[in-house]
């Protein structure tokens, strides 16, 4: 069963994640459910730790500012949606 998930990311990554999406014939639900099944995987830490190939190539495709105030940026956000 699906169920809607809503995230709250900087738009340039939306934006590069989109992109990449497009470019390897994927979704972004797709991409998020394949890195969530990766990261809660019930398999011994090697077996964690070797990172599929489809996971591996998102590596580094997205710049995060390095001011970027993650809760800040929430609040903002939020009040201005009206549910601060």
């Amino acid at each position: 069963m699906n169920k809607k998930l809503t995230l709250l990311l900087d738009e340039a990554v939306i934006n590069q994640a989109k992109e990449y999406a497009e470019d390897h014939q994927e979704t972004l639900s797709g991409m998020v459910e394949k890195y969530f099944k990766y990261l809660t995987a019930k398999t011994s830490t090697k077996q964690r730790l070797k990172i599929p190939k489809d996971i591996e190539t998102l590596v580094g495709i997205i710049k995060i500012p390095d001011d970027l105030d993650v809760k800040k940026d929430y609040r903002r956000y939020r009040a201005a949606k009206g549910t601060s």
